[in-house]
């Protein structure tokens, strides 16, 4: 089948398109990385961040349903997206119409199936299109509304965003007014020991923002003594070297992961059975008789990241009131959305004359 005119992609709006993909992955993977940095996982920050995500992912596929380009063939139109197409034969089309909202002409192709909505910025070929639904005798309408039928417009969205945009926004104005506690050091217990190997120190890098340092004891095979990015961040870790087996340790952890990791007096919660079984997380070290980390020094690291994080809060609560509002337009709009429309120019009428005879 010959080919009449070949539609091509606006590689500018591609290019929108890539750069907006590209700060939502960057933000949600910085959320999501959050959510797992210290010890188990945050749901709380988990659920924001696939809430974050779930929306980002909304405005990603609202923005490509307007990308498209149209093949136009001898008998058929093949309308293609960036990943997708869809062949339409002429015999299909039972009307036509260029609608107008905010000053931009939309081509409305009815079909017998699902309303086709072409923008005519981005179709690089919209007058030969025109054209060719002229030469098939295809009937042109000037009242043809803007159906809506995607599945992503639908009341149930807008709950689901109107949800999700309240739980983020609640979620932020907690981790600003209320962050999380600091830990109280008349829940941890002491113990003494000595390292069975030199401390293992993993530092910061590109795909882990957040250094970590573990440390093994002879008197307790088999744990792995913790300690998290907050408390790594208040270590003098210049202090640690010539730090081996045999060297004395004295560290703090909580009592309840002494109950059920130690002695196992403690019934083990969900995550302690499914998740790090032998890690137990530290909270004050002494080596070699020399006090390196404080319960105090971990807690004012601790307020120190917190407040660093807050300036993502701001960030987060515009895109929750806009996930709120934007399903709320989503939830009270019906699904055919009329706009302002092109109305046809009545040809004046032609005067009666009495003929003469």
């Amino acid at each position: 089948m010959a080919l009449i005119s070949k539609g091509k992609f606006n590689n500018r709006q591609w290019l929108l398109i890539l750069i907006l993909f590209a700060m939502m992955s960057v933000i949600s993977f910085y959320i999501f990385q959050h959510a797992f940095a210290y010890r188990y996982v945050q749901v709380d920050v988990l659920v924001a961040a696939t809430s974050l995500s779930l929306f980002f992912f909304f405005i990603l596929l609202v923005t490509m349903q307007g990308f498209k380009a149209v093949d136009i063939f001898e008998d058929q139109l093949k309308v293609k997206w960036r990943f997708t197409s869809r062949f339409i034969n002429r015999s299909e089309i039972a009307a036509f119409g260029v609608t107008t909202r905010k000053q931009i002409n939309y081509i409305i192709l009815k079909t017998s199936g699902e309303d086709v909505v072409l923008p005519e910025p981005l179709i690089n070929n919209h007058e030969e299109l025109i054209l060719q639904l002229q030469k098939w005798k295809i009937r042109r309408k000037f009242d043809l509304p803007i159906t809506r039928h995607s599945r992503f417009e639908n009341r149930g969205t807008g709950v689901v965003l109107m949800i999700a945009g309240a739980f983020l926004l609640g979620f932020t104005i907690k981790s600003v007014i209320s962050p999380e506690f600091s830990v109280d050091g008349s829940k941890l217990i002491t113990l003494t020991g000595h390292l069975s190997m030199p401390p293992e120190i993993k530092t910061p890098s590109n795909r882990n923002p957040y250094g970590s340092m573990q440390l093994y004891l002879l008197e307790y095979p088999g744990i792995n003594f913790h300690i998290d990015g907050v408390g790594y961040n208040a270590l003098p870790l210049k202090q640690l070297q010539g730090a081996g087996r045999g060297t004395p340790v004295e560290l703090s952890i909580l009592k309840h992961e002494y109950g059920v990791k130690i002695t196992k007096t403690e019934v083990p919660g969900y995550f302690e059975k499914h998740f790090q079984w032998a890690t137990i997380y530290t909270y004050s070290l002494t080596l070699n008789g020399e006090q390196l980390l404080t319960v105090d020094t971990y807690n004012e690291s601790k307020h120190s990241l917190d407040n660093s994080n807050k300036k993502w809060s701001v960030l987060i609560a515009i895109v929750a009131i806009a996930m709120f509002v934007y399903g709320n337009l989503l939830y009270r709009q019906r699904k055919d959305i009329p706009l302002s429309t092109a109305t046809p120019v009545e040809k004046p009428a032609r005067p009666i004359t009495d003929k003469v005879k």
